[in-house]
């Protein structure tokens, strides 16, 4: 798979890099295509371009980032979600109030915050 890591930059390249990837997967190039932290608006323009829409939209996601409405459309589109670990888990990336509940669920469940 090759991926579009980013979405910052204007429709008209999105869709034109987009479309080279595609190129190059319909050419045997490639096995599929995906992108990376895409969010509904991007990933609606590839659909309303008449796109095959990506096999994969990796994101950021944490109990503190869920992306719900990206998470969501992907799911309803059939576009796999990706995740990957951007940090490790310390108080200093997330929001203090939240990890009274992380750390309540890990407790009950006999684990650490981390798991």
């Amino acid at each position: 798979m090759v991926s579009i890591h980013s979405p910052l930059t204007d429709k008209d390249r999105r869709l034109a890099t987009y479309g080279a990837l595609l190129d190059l997967r319909d050419a045997g190039w490639v096995k599929s295509v995906g992108v990376c932290n895409f969010g509904v608006g991007p990933l609606k323009e590839i659909q309303e371009a008449g796109l095959d829409l990506p096999v994969m939209n990796q994101l950021e996601l944490s109990p503190f980032n869920q992306h719900k409405d990206v998470v969501d459309w992907c799911e309803e589109k059939g576009i796999y979600m990706g995740c990957g670990a951007w940090s490790k888990l310390s108080s200093a990336d997330g929001p203090q109030n939240g990890w009274a509940v992380v750390a309540d669920v890990a407790q009950k469940k006999g684990l650490i915050k981390a798991q």
